[in-house]
């Protein structure tokens, strides 16, 4: 899955809004990693500790803990960033930086939207280019007319947008309240969206690949 193998994946995932399934997201793409073999640390570094309290049933196949444990990086494959929610401009800049990749996840809505081109401004003129940072869709109705708006959208605001989005669904809540993944959750809708992360996270490594080439 992870192309030059001997290098270490970083990957933040940063909202200036709520509500967009930031930390939904930070645990299912470390869950993608993990699955495809990587020894994974998702560092948690938000002041609520979702993804923390998300990993004390056990269920997860990967190491959550606090962002202190990247002193240890080395021993991991792939590392995960939960940022903290709504980071002011010094702190997203250095979680960018030492990204390979930021994701910046959003609701196909205006609030979610305007964090993105926010977060996207600042990313520019603190000199981050357009190959270390992407938006993503979540929480969409796949190929519904607010997801083709939104990716429009973005497209014209010159935002890189991830060709993978992911769906809208019970399921995420249902995965939360157990402490697992959502391919765990046992239903059809579940199963799609586990493969919407799986897509998210191809394509993120795929634009890592091709960033350090």
């Amino acid at each position: 899955m992870i192309s030059g193998q001997g290098e270490m994946v970083v990957i933040a995932v940063v909202g200036l809004k709520g509500g967009i399934a930031k930390t939904t997201t930070a645990i299912h793409v470390a869950g993608c990693l993990a699955l495809a073999g990587q020894r994974v640390l998702l560092a948690d570094g938000d002041r609520i500790r979702t993804s923390t309290a998300w990993a004390r049933g056990g269920h997860l196949p990967y190491t959550v803990a606090p962002v202190t444990a990247l002193a240890r990086a080395r021993e991991y494959d792939a590392i995960v960033l939960d940022t903290e929610g709504g980071p002011d401009n010094t702190e997203l800049l250095e979680f960018a930086r030492t990204a390979d990749l930021t994701l910046l996840p959003t609701t196909p809505d205006i609030n979610g939207l305007d964090g993105v081109a926010q977060t996207a401004e600042i990313l520019r003129s603190g000199g981050v280019t357009s190959g270390n940072y992407a938006a993503l869709l979540t929480m969409v109705r796949p190929g519904g007319m607010k997801d083709i708006q939104a990716r429009k959208g973005l497209v014209e605001l010159g935002i890189p947008v991830l060709k993978a989005g992911v769906r809208i669904s019970e399921a995420f809540r249902d995965a939360a309240n157990a402490a697992m993944l959502v391919k765990d959750v046992k239903s059809e809708i579940a199963m799609k969206c586990w493969h919407d992360y799986e897509r998210v996270t191809l394509e993120a490594v795929d634009l890592i690949g091709r960033s350090r080439r």
